[in-house]
């Protein structure tokens, strides 16, 4: 069953290393810094495109807007990172690999698609990401969850689409995140059933 206590959590050092991470950058530059070097950090797709800034595309992943887009991210990195981390198929390597690329390919679909001067920031491309493969965890595994988990994914992609939300980085970090379940999960657990 996937049930997350606290032994979970604590086994989760890679989670717990990103959610300090992202609250302390939050701190160090929300509230501590102008928002001037705020701004060098986020993504501005027109500073990307013309100004060659491609460092924006993975540094944006740790930075926030509000203590409540902090807080969400991170209650849910806490819950979607400890049961992707904590499963035994899936090395810390490709931990840390479904997390980046998965936030990657969010911002990389946001700044084709989204207005050149949106500013967009957050974890979610990342976090989705995760939530894709504890999906695909429960769709290859945990069958008589999958209704639940389905609906669950809907209620959190349809709140992707509120004002103010990046939806392009959640829907593509879902959508990598998913690709990573099936490459990382379930085609390995066929390559070992198969054996």
């Amino acid at each position: 069953m996937m049930v997350i206590d606290i032994e979970d959590l604590k086994k989760a050092k890679i989670t717990i290393t990103l959610i300090f991470i992202n609250v302390l950058i939050f701190f160090l530059f929300n509230l501590a810094a102008p928002e001037e070097i705020l701004l060098i950090f986020v993504q501005i797709n027109r500073n990307i495109i013309e100004n060659h800034e491609i460092w924006r595309l993975f540094t944006s992943m740790f930075f926030h807007a509000d203590p409540i887009h902090l807080f969400s991210n991170m209650l849910a990195l806490l819950f979607f990172g400890a049961t992707v981390e904590n499963n035994t198929l899936i090395s810390k390597f490709q931990y840390l690999l479904i997390y980046f690329v998965s936030g990657l390919i969010g911002n990389i679909f946001s700044l084709l698609l989204l207005p050149l001067d949106v500013i967009s920031l957050g974890a979610s491309g990342a976090i989705f990401g995760l939530l894709g493969v504890a999906f695909v965890m429960i769709a290859t595994d945990y069958q008589p969850l999958l209704f639940f988990s389905l609906f669950y994914l809907v209620f959190f992609i349809a709140y992707s689409f509120a004002p103010g939300i990046n939806y392009w980085a959640h829907l593509f970090g879902l959508a990598g995140g998913i690709l990573f379940g099936y490459l990382f999960y379930t085609r390995k657990k066929k390559i070992r059933f198969v054996s």
